[in-house]
């Protein structure tokens, strides 16, 4: 059961290093580079100038971590190693708080980009002849 587990925490690592490596490349790319610090990325990343698109990947990567992590706990509690899985627990427990405050930070910025939409929308309309 312990080899479900691995192979299931080594495919969503490796998806959600890929989609990360994609967004991070992608975001420090277009910061000037007086800018581009690799630990202010999470900053960046969920910034209200960030592309809706790069955001969503961006929380998309954080929950495959979670799901990563949880596969790793599960393999430990397989194996009968409680403290490591009670470790790799807490380490899930810690991502899947940090996930949903990202997607939360996401779907503000989601708010506020409709809302500019709407309230941009109103003046691009000419008025019927």
């Amino acid at each position: 059961m312990a080899a479900v587990f691995v192979v299931g925490a080594v495919m969503a690592f490796i998806w959600t290093a890929a989609k990360y490596q994609m967004v991070y490349h992608s975001v420090i790319d277009s910061l000037p580079p007086q800018l581009s610090s690799r630990y202010a990325f999470p900053v960046y990343a969920l910034s209200p100038s960030t592309p809706l698109e790069l955001q969503a990947e961006y929380v998309k990567s954080l929950w495959g971590g979670s799901v990563g992590f949880l596969c790793v706990s599960l393999c430990f509690f397989s194996l009968q190693e409680i403290g490591a899985g009670c470790a790799a627990f807490a380490v899930f427990c810690w991502s899947v708080v940090y996930s949903v405050k990202a997607r939360k930070n996401y779907m503000e910025n989601c708010s506020q980009a409709l809302a500019r939409e709407q309230k941009e929308s109103p003046q691009r309309q000419e008025p019927d002849a």
